[in-house]
């Protein structure tokens, strides 16, 4: 699990979403590479979401006796 409040993944973080907003501004200018764009950002969405998400809770079982 990716500990969202520590320094590496805000650095991250903060590393994909320049990357994310590089990527639109070049579809927003026009570039050769549209889908190559879409793709990257499409990727840096799903990284981003994945840290986001709620870590899946403990089921704790009782032993049967």
């Amino acid at each position: 699990m990716i500990d969202r409040h520590g320094h590496t993944w805000m650095t991250i973080e903060r590393w994909l979403n320049e990357r994310r907003d590089d990527g639109v501004q070049s579809l927003i200018n026009g570039s050769p590479h549209d889908d190559q764009k879409r793709g990257e950002i499409r990727v840096i969405d799903d990284l981003l979401a994945y840290a986001s998400d709620e870590p899946e809770p403990v089921v704790k079982t009782s032993p049967d006796y």
